[in-house]
């Protein structure tokens, strides 16, 4: 990568405790998307992640500072500041209404599987239910391929990407040489939610956005609209002030 010491010692300064040493290798990915996601110290998870991302970003170019702090941008905002590989449902009665519009679940659907104030994380079938609405109908039909009761849990938002619904699994299936049509919790694992992540940038032409410093049109590209479009700025602004 491209002044790679000059990050890790950028790194270094902001308090994460790596070499430096020109090899831009899996501690370093690790420290640099800690830092994009406002964390303070590399978790079990994000370490994973850092090594699945050295081994398989070069292969998407995702080795040019540019594109790696697009990447991360859209990614910290899809995960949680790489908290977690699986997409939460616990939304909030406003939450769940300031994300999905009304021809995707009704009023009385939020005030009934909202969480209210006071009130605890949502159940899991609470959850389920907020995603077969909002993922199915005529909107999860025609967008996601979401052809069966329950597609919209079973394919909810996995991996880096958050890869979502069963046209985006099936087409990646082949590309990945995995059943995760049979086996979608195997986005799940670092590497694999990786990899998938790594095949839907190429597969939409993100780098050439990327290239261009265009975090609306790559947005737009990669999530269909806007959403979260304040977070992946914020994501994307930290990651340049490391790699560029």
């Amino acid at each position: 990568m491209e002044n790679a010491s000059r990050a890790q010692q950028r790194l270094r300064d902001r308090g994460y405790d790596i070499a430096v040493d020109g090899d831009f290798g899996p501690v370093s990915h690790a420290a640099l998307i800690s830092y994009v996601g406002r964390k303070r110290s590399i978790s079990r998870l994000r370490f994973a992640l850092g090594g699945a991302m050295a081994l398989e970003f070069p292969k998407a170019g995702l080795d040019r500072p540019l594109r790696l702090a697009h990447a991360l941008g859209q990614q910290t905002a899809e995960t949680g500041g790489f908290s977690s590989l699986v997409e939460s449902l616990n939304y909030s009665v406003a939450g769940l209404r300031a994300t999905f519009s009304r021809s995707r679940i009704s009023d009385a659907d939020v005030q009934r599987l909202g969480r209210k104030p006071g009130e605890g994380p949502l159940s899991s079938d609470r959850q389920r239910q907020i995603a077969n609405i909002v993922y199915g109908g005529s909107f999860g039909r025609d967008n996601l391929g979401n052809t069966q009761e329950g597609d919209g849990w079973r394919y909810r938002g996995r991996g880096v990407k958050q890869l979502t619904g069963r046209y985006n699994y099936t087409t990646h299936a082949a590309e990945l040489k995995l059943p995760i049509v049979e086996h979608p919790e195997l986005l799940e694992d670092p590497l694999q939610g990786v990899r998938a992540a790594c095949r839907f940038w190429d597969s939409r032409g993100c780098n050439a956005l990327a290239d261009r410093d265009d975090l609306v049109a790559l947005t737009r590209r990669i999530n269909g609209g806007t959403n979260g479009l304040a977070q992946r700025r914020d994501g994307m602004e930290r990651a340049k002030v490391i790699l560029v």
